[in-house]
């Protein structure tokens, strides 16, 4: 499958649970999809806190399996952000992708690099 395909499968699973997301033609090194994902919060009502559910900002990086495993073999996540240890696997613009991923988790934002909507579940999961 090409990355395309992936691209469709994740913004699909965001959608059916209840988020919004968009991919197209992005400036250079902006993740393939910008994302509203659902996320839940105790919001106070009345007087009372409860459950609300908000739309938090995330940014996904797709790549196919095959390149998602080479990028991986030159970066590691350190306090929360991704580092680059080995540029050897890594392709020219893919160091920019990785610095504006960063970026987007310094200001608060969730952002990964996955090839599945399992993976972007089970980080927003362990982000919580």
């Amino acid at each position: 499958m090409r990355e395309s395909g992936y691209q469709s499968k994740i913004i699909k699973g965001i959608i059916a649970d209840g988020g919004t997301a968009i991919t197209g033609t992005l400036k250079t090194g902006e993740a393939d999809i910008q994302a509203g994902y659902p996320y839940s919060i105790m919001a106070k009502q009345d007087m009372s806190f409860k459950p609300k559910i908000i739309l938090v900002k995330l940014a996904v990086e797709v790549k196919t399996p095959q390149d998602y495993a080479r990028v991986m073999r030159g970066v590691k996540e350190v306090d929360g952000l991704y580092e680059i240890f080995n540029e050897t696997p890594l392709k020219e613009h893919e160091s920019l992708q990785i610095f504006k991923l960063n970026n987007v988790r310094k200001r608060g934002g969730f952002a990964l690099i996955a090839h599945s909507y399992e993976q972007v579940k089970e980080y927003m999961n362990e982000n919580k």
